[in-house]
């Protein structure tokens, strides 16, 4: 796992902490990349900047979306900052997955990640498990509060995050990150901890997502993976090295 921002030396307790230049990073990451691999912002943890033309943009990347409203409250010494500037209701992407148990409500950043999620899901649901994926149960993306485990500002707070906790195939069958992801050196030879695997490291090698953390980070993501589109960069995507 790779954390790219100076205060993640908290989260840095678990894993090894790797240290790019600039240059490295614009290289690691493809040209499409949403993710945020600008280095010098590690270290602030806010609402997003609003994109540019982001809803033309979504539109585009052929999502259908209803414009929502999560207005922005300051925080104080008690409470955290929450809330986004530019929010949607994400009905449907270019995949036409349906989300449960609702649409999700999400940054417009967020909502194009989604949609290069529903890309990157089926590609490799088709490689691995010759099926296509046609409902994602999702765990919740807005949620105003500080991580589980540390003291800062969770990315769930702007709705710049989401849970996966199951995608359910087209001929029915259900795959669970708890049943179905694996951890041990054996799983990678199951076809379903191949797929959950090779989903998550494309998520972030690919930059659709700035943070992606597995059953591998630790015991609080054993049955959802973690994704978000934080200014710092967090790889949790594989073991511990």
């Amino acid at each position: 796992m790779s954390f790219r921002a100076p205060w993640v030396l908290l989260l840095g307790l678990m894993c090894a902490l790797q240290t790019q230049s600039a240059s490295a990073e614009g290289e690691a990451a493809s040209p499409a990349a949403l993710a945020d691999v600008d280095p010098h912002n590690d270290d602030v943890v806010a609402p997003p900047e609003p994109i540019a033309d982001c809803e033309a943009k979504l539109r585009a990347a052929g999502v259908d979306f209803v414009p929502a409203e999560l207005k922005v409250t300051p925080g104080n010494s008690k409470h955290s900052t929450c809330g986004v500037e530019q929010a949607v209701v994400y009905r449907h992407g270019p995949a036409k997955l349906r989300y449960s148990p609702a649409p999700p409500i999400v940054s417009c950043g967020l909502a194009l990640g989604l949609a290069r999620f529903e890309q990157v899901l089926n590609e490799e649901a088709e490689r691995q498990l010759g099926q296509s994926v046609v409902r994602v149960e999702q765990g919740g993306t807005y949620n105003c509060r500080k991580m589980a485990r540390f003291n800062l500002v969770s990315e769930h707070s702007y709705a710049n995050a989401i849970d996966i906790r199951s995608v359910t195939l087209k001929n029915g069958r259900k795959l669970s990150v708890l049943t179905s992801f694996g951890k041990t050196d054996a799983e990678p030879k199951r076809p379903e901890a191949r797929f959950w695997r090779a989903l998550a490291s494309r998520l972030y090698d690919e930059g659709a997502f700035s943070v992606v953390i597995t059953p591998f980070f630790d015991g609080l993501h054993r049955d959802h993976i973690h994704l978000d589109q934080a200014r710092y960069r967090v790889d949790g995507s594989r073991p511990s090295r």
